[in-house]
Protein backbone atom coordinates (compact mmCIF):
# COMPACT_ATOMS: atom_id res chain seq x y z
CA UNK A 1 0.00 0.00 0.00
CA UNK A 2 1.50 3.22 -0.84
CA UNK A 3 1.65 6.01 1.54
CA UNK A 4 0.23 9.12 1.24
CA UNK A 5 3.06 11.67 1.28
CA UNK A 6 4.87 9.12 -1.07
CA UNK A 7 2.35 10.03 -3.55
CA UNK A 8 2.57 13.39 -2.59
CA UNK A 9 6.49 13.25 -3.20
CA UNK A 10 6.52 11.45 -6.69
CA UNK A 11 3.63 14.18 -7.80
CA UNK A 12 6.17 17.32 -6.51
CA UNK A 13 8.78 15.48 -8.52
CA UNK A 14 6.61 14.89 -11.76
CA UNK A 15 6.04 18.11 -11.83
CA UNK A 16 9.26 19.23 -12.47
CA UNK A 17 9.59 22.17 -10.44
CA UNK A 18 12.79 23.83 -9.47
CA UNK A 19 11.71 25.45 -5.85
CA UNK A 20 9.36 24.37 -3.27
CA UNK A 21 5.87 26.31 -2.61
CA UNK A 22 6.86 29.48 0.07
CA UNK A 23 4.56 27.17 2.37
CA UNK A 24 6.67 23.99 1.96
CA UNK A 25 9.86 26.14 2.09
CA UNK A 26 9.04 27.57 5.55
CA UNK A 27 7.83 24.22 7.13
CA UNK A 28 10.99 22.55 6.07
CA UNK A 29 13.51 25.33 7.24
CA UNK A 30 11.14 25.23 10.72
CA UNK A 31 11.76 21.22 11.09
CA UNK A 32 15.48 21.83 10.96
CA UNK A 33 15.64 24.69 13.32
CA UNK A 34 13.44 22.31 15.79
CA UNK A 35 16.40 19.91 14.84
CA UNK A 36 19.42 21.31 16.28
CA UNK A 37 21.45 17.79 15.36
CA UNK A 38 20.21 17.90 11.92
CA UNK A 39 23.41 19.32 9.78
CA UNK A 40 22.30 21.47 6.14
CA UNK A 41 25.06 22.60 3.83
CA UNK A 42 24.66 24.49 0.78
CA UNK A 43 22.05 27.42 -0.21
CA UNK A 44 18.20 26.46 0.11
CA UNK A 45 17.59 26.87 -3.46
CA UNK A 46 19.65 25.95 -6.34
CA UNK A 47 19.42 26.08 -10.28
CA UNK A 48 19.50 22.48 -10.64
CA UNK A 49 18.04 20.14 -8.11
CA UNK A 50 18.76 16.66 -8.38
CA UNK A 51 15.75 14.15 -7.95
CA UNK A 52 16.97 12.65 -4.61
CA UNK A 53 17.29 16.38 -3.28
CA UNK A 54 14.01 16.98 -4.63
CA UNK A 55 12.48 13.72 -2.20
CA UNK A 56 14.68 14.76 0.80
CA UNK A 57 13.61 18.01 0.67
CA UNK A 58 9.68 17.78 0.05
CA UNK A 59 9.72 14.73 2.34
CA UNK A 60 10.22 16.73 4.97
CA UNK A 61 8.13 19.29 4.28
CA UNK A 62 5.24 16.64 3.80
CA UNK A 63 6.16 15.25 7.55
CA UNK A 64 6.77 19.05 8.59
CA UNK A 65 3.12 19.99 7.49
CA UNK A 66 1.40 17.09 8.36
CA UNK A 67 2.84 17.45 12.05
CA UNK A 68 1.51 20.98 12.21
CA UNK A 69 -1.87 20.04 10.65
CA UNK A 70 -1.99 17.03 13.63
CA UNK A 71 -2.18 19.84 16.53
CA UNK A 72 -5.49 21.31 15.14
CA UNK A 73 -7.63 18.34 14.32
CA UNK A 74 -9.82 16.42 16.89
CA UNK A 75 -8.08 13.02 18.56
CA UNK A 76 -8.61 9.99 16.92
CA UNK A 77 -9.88 8.56 20.22
CA UNK A 78 -12.04 11.68 21.03
CA UNK A 79 -15.96 12.42 19.98
CA UNK A 80 -16.12 13.49 16.17
CA UNK A 81 -12.35 12.69 15.56
CA UNK A 82 -11.22 12.19 12.26
CA UNK A 83 -8.40 10.45 10.15
CA UNK A 84 -6.22 13.33 8.52
CA UNK A 85 -6.14 12.71 4.75
CA UNK A 86 -3.89 14.99 3.06
CA UNK A 87 -3.98 15.50 -0.64
CA UNK A 88 -1.75 17.58 -2.84
CA UNK A 89 -3.61 20.37 -2.83
CA UNK A 90 -3.99 20.30 1.20
CA UNK A 91 -2.77 23.52 3.34
CA UNK A 92 -1.98 23.67 7.03
CA UNK A 93 -3.56 26.01 8.80
CA UNK A 94 -1.21 28.91 9.96
CA UNK A 95 -1.09 28.70 13.91
CA UNK A 96 -0.04 31.28 16.34
CA UNK A 97 4.11 31.73 17.57
CA UNK A 98 4.25 30.66 20.78
CA UNK A 99 6.16 33.68 22.86
CA UNK A 100 9.70 33.17 23.95
CA UNK A 101 9.93 32.14 27.02
CA UNK A 102 11.89 33.67 29.76
CA UNK A 103 14.46 32.88 32.03
CA UNK A 104 13.82 33.26 35.96
CA UNK A 105 17.20 33.52 37.78
CA UNK A 106 16.39 31.82 41.30
CA UNK A 107 17.74 32.55 44.59
CA UNK A 108 21.82 31.74 44.91
CA UNK A 109 24.44 32.67 43.27
CA UNK A 110 24.96 35.55 41.47
CA UNK A 111 27.96 37.25 39.32
CA UNK A 112 29.13 34.33 37.16
CA UNK A 113 28.78 35.62 34.31
CA UNK A 114 27.71 38.70 32.07
CA UNK A 115 25.19 37.22 29.86
CA UNK A 116 23.19 35.95 32.80
CA UNK A 117 19.92 38.14 33.01
CA UNK A 118 15.99 38.07 33.67
CA UNK A 119 13.82 38.46 36.48
CA UNK A 120 14.46 37.61 39.67
CA UNK A 121 12.96 35.46 42.27
CA UNK A 122 12.41 37.54 45.41
CA UNK A 123 14.83 36.33 47.91
CA UNK A 124 18.77 36.52 49.03
CA UNK A 125 21.61 36.28 46.28
CA UNK A 126 25.24 36.07 47.04
CA UNK A 127 28.23 37.22 45.46
CA UNK A 128 31.28 34.60 46.49
CA UNK A 129 34.96 36.23 47.05
CA UNK A 130 36.79 37.11 43.30
CA UNK A 131 39.70 38.82 41.49
CA UNK A 132 37.45 41.64 41.39
CA UNK A 133 35.77 41.56 44.24
CA UNK A 134 37.36 41.52 47.91
CA UNK A 135 34.48 40.69 50.01
CA UNK A 136 31.59 38.11 49.66
CA UNK A 137 28.23 39.50 50.58
CA UNK A 138 24.36 38.61 50.62
CA UNK A 139 21.92 40.96 49.69
CA UNK A 140 18.01 40.54 49.91
CA UNK A 141 16.20 41.10 46.51
CA UNK A 142 12.59 42.32 46.45
CA UNK A 143 9.84 41.21 43.42
CA UNK A 144 10.05 42.50 40.01
CA UNK A 145 13.37 43.12 39.80
CA UNK A 146 15.83 41.79 37.31
CA UNK A 147 19.51 40.41 36.98
CA UNK A 148 21.10 42.23 34.31
CA UNK A 149 24.55 40.57 33.63
CA UNK A 150 27.00 39.92 36.27
CA UNK A 151 26.12 41.44 39.77
CA UNK A 152 24.02 44.57 38.63
CA UNK A 153 20.12 44.39 39.58
CA UNK A 154 18.04 46.65 38.24
CA UNK A 155 14.54 47.93 36.91
CA UNK A 156 13.40 49.23 33.59
CA UNK A 157 16.57 48.18 31.66
CA UNK A 158 16.58 49.32 28.49
CA UNK A 159 16.32 47.66 25.42
CA UNK A 160 19.08 45.12 24.54
CA UNK A 161 19.94 45.61 28.40
CA UNK A 162 21.35 49.33 27.76
CA UNK A 163 20.49 51.81 30.33
CA UNK A 164 17.34 53.82 30.03
CA UNK A 165 16.22 56.68 31.37
CA UNK A 166 13.58 55.24 33.56
CA UNK A 167 16.45 52.50 34.90
CA UNK A 168 17.31 51.86 39.22
CA UNK A 169 20.14 50.37 39.44
CA UNK A 170 22.32 48.32 42.32
CA UNK A 171 25.72 47.18 42.00
CA UNK A 172 28.73 46.67 44.39
CA UNK A 173 32.65 47.43 43.05
CA UNK A 174 35.98 47.11 43.78
CA UNK A 175 37.14 50.00 42.43
CA UNK A 176 41.48 50.77 42.10
CA UNK A 177 41.11 53.54 39.59
CA UNK A 178 38.95 56.26 38.05
CA UNK A 179 39.01 58.66 34.89
CA UNK A 180 39.87 62.27 35.93
CA UNK A 181 37.11 62.86 33.10
CA UNK A 182 33.46 61.04 33.09
CA UNK A 183 33.05 62.20 30.22
CA UNK A 184 36.77 62.20 28.12
CA UNK A 185 37.53 58.73 29.50
CA UNK A 186 40.66 58.24 27.77
CA UNK A 187 42.26 54.97 28.47
CA UNK A 188 46.03 56.29 28.10
CA UNK A 189 45.97 59.73 29.68
CA UNK A 190 43.06 59.95 32.00
CA UNK A 191 43.41 57.49 34.48
CA UNK A 192 44.42 58.12 37.84
CA UNK A 193 44.70 55.47 40.81
CA UNK A 194 42.51 55.95 43.92
CA UNK A 195 44.41 54.48 46.63
CA UNK A 196 43.19 52.12 49.38
CA UNK A 197 41.07 53.69 51.66
CA UNK A 198 37.49 55.34 51.82
CA UNK A 199 38.85 58.88 51.99
CA UNK A 200 40.74 58.43 49.19
CA UNK A 201 38.19 57.34 46.44
CA UNK A 202 35.85 60.01 47.71
CA UNK A 203 38.14 62.75 47.42
CA UNK A 204 39.08 61.34 43.98
CA UNK A 205 35.45 61.26 42.37
CA UNK A 206 34.38 64.72 44.18
CA UNK A 207 37.11 65.96 41.51
CA UNK A 208 35.97 63.91 39.11
CA UNK A 209 34.67 66.20 35.94
CA UNK A 210 31.64 65.13 34.01
CA UNK A 211 28.99 65.32 37.40
CA UNK A 212 27.92 67.66 40.39
CA UNK A 213 29.21 66.18 43.44
CA UNK A 214 26.85 66.39 46.88
CA UNK A 215 28.89 67.20 50.07
CA UNK A 216 30.28 63.96 51.87
CA UNK A 217 28.57 62.20 54.61
CA UNK A 218 29.30 59.50 57.66
CA UNK A 219 27.03 56.56 57.28
CA UNK A 220 27.43 52.69 58.00
CA UNK A 221 26.78 50.03 55.73
CA UNK A 222 26.02 46.64 57.35
CA UNK A 223 27.40 48.10 60.85
CA UNK A 224 30.74 48.89 59.03
CA UNK A 225 31.86 52.72 58.46
CA UNK A 226 31.26 54.18 55.37
CA UNK A 227 31.03 57.62 53.18
CA UNK A 228 28.40 58.39 50.95
CA UNK A 229 28.47 60.81 48.15
CA UNK A 230 26.26 61.42 45.22
CA UNK A 231 27.21 62.47 41.82
CA UNK A 232 24.17 63.75 39.28
CA UNK A 233 25.54 63.33 35.89
CA UNK A 234 25.96 67.24 34.79
CA UNK A 235 22.80 68.78 32.35
CA UNK A 236 25.05 70.30 30.77
CA UNK A 237 26.82 66.67 29.42
CA UNK A 238 25.87 65.16 26.49
CA UNK A 239 26.62 61.74 26.41
CA UNK A 240 26.52 61.38 22.54
CA UNK A 241 29.61 64.05 22.66
CA UNK A 242 31.88 61.53 25.40
CA UNK A 243 34.76 59.46 24.95
CA UNK A 244 32.94 56.72 22.84
CA UNK A 245 29.58 58.46 23.63
CA UNK A 246 29.10 57.51 26.60
CA UNK A 247 29.52 58.55 30.83
CA UNK A 248 32.11 56.30 32.23
CA UNK A 249 33.16 56.84 35.59
CA UNK A 250 35.68 54.12 36.47
CA UNK A 251 37.31 50.64 34.37
CA UNK A 252 37.23 47.72 36.44
CA UNK A 253 39.40 47.03 38.83
CA UNK A 254 43.25 46.75 37.93
CA UNK A 255 42.48 49.03 36.26
CA UNK A 256 40.82 46.23 33.02
CA UNK A 257 39.69 48.75 31.02
CA UNK A 258 37.50 45.92 29.51
CA UNK A 259 34.86 46.35 32.42
CA UNK A 260 33.32 49.10 34.91
CA UNK A 261 30.91 51.41 35.35
CA UNK A 262 29.63 53.65 32.07
CA UNK A 263 26.99 55.01 30.29
CA UNK A 264 24.32 56.52 33.23
CA UNK A 265 21.64 58.55 31.12
CA UNK A 266 22.06 62.51 30.79
CA UNK A 267 20.89 63.81 34.93
CA UNK A 268 21.37 60.46 36.33
CA UNK A 269 21.77 60.29 40.20
CA UNK A 270 24.83 57.76 41.42
CA UNK A 271 24.39 57.61 45.10
CA UNK A 272 27.91 56.04 46.54
CA UNK A 273 28.50 54.44 49.90
CA UNK A 274 32.12 53.56 50.23
CA UNK A 275 32.62 51.03 53.32
CA UNK A 276 35.60 49.69 55.27
CA UNK A 277 35.34 46.44 55.47
CA UNK A 278 38.00 44.55 57.75
CA UNK A 279 40.98 47.08 55.47
CA UNK A 280 38.65 46.25 52.09
CA UNK A 281 37.74 49.02 50.72
CA UNK A 282 34.14 48.03 49.14
CA UNK A 283 31.75 50.65 47.00
CA UNK A 284 28.12 50.56 47.35
CA UNK A 285 26.50 51.85 44.14
CA UNK A 286 22.79 52.49 43.76
CA UNK A 287 21.57 54.76 40.14
CA UNK A 288 17.72 56.22 39.59
CA UNK A 289 16.56 59.00 37.77
CA UNK A 290 15.00 62.22 38.81
CA UNK A 291 11.51 60.95 37.96
CA UNK A 292 12.30 57.49 39.52
CA UNK A 293 8.86 56.35 42.14
CA UNK A 294 8.94 56.39 45.71
CA UNK A 295 8.26 53.05 45.76
CA UNK A 296 11.24 52.38 43.58
CA UNK A 297 13.38 54.22 45.74
CA UNK A 298 11.95 52.57 49.01
CA UNK A 299 12.79 48.75 47.22
CA UNK A 300 16.08 50.59 46.30
CA UNK A 301 17.19 51.44 49.72
CA UNK A 302 15.88 48.13 51.31
CA UNK A 303 18.50 46.30 48.99
CA UNK A 304 21.30 48.32 50.32
CA UNK A 305 19.84 47.87 53.88
CA UNK A 306 19.95 44.57 53.59
CA UNK A 307 23.29 43.91 52.93
CA UNK A 308 25.50 41.50 54.64
CA UNK A 309 29.76 41.37 53.95
CA UNK A 310 31.20 38.28 55.03
CA UNK A 311 34.10 39.94 57.25
CA UNK A 312 35.75 36.73 58.04
CA UNK A 313 36.95 36.50 54.15
CA UNK A 314 38.00 40.23 54.27
CA UNK A 315 41.89 40.88 55.31
CA UNK A 316 43.70 44.26 55.36
CA UNK A 317 44.53 45.54 51.98
CA UNK A 318 48.68 45.74 51.70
Amino acid sequence: MTAPHDDLIRAFIAEGREELPDRAFDAVRGEIHRTRQRVVIGPWREPQMSNLAKVALAAAAVVAVLFGASRLLPSASGPGAIQPSPTPSQTATPTDTAAPSVTIISTGQICDGRDRTGPMEPGMYSALQSATRSVPYTVEVPAGWNLLGGCDIGKYPGEGGAPSQGEVLFSIWDVTHIFSDACGCDESTNVISTGSTAAQLTDALRSQLGHEASATTDVEVDGFAALRTTLTIAPEVDPSTCTNGYIRLWPAAGPDFQGGFCCSPKNSVVDLRIADVNGQRVVVLTEHQPDTSAQDLDELKAIVDSISFDATAASPAP
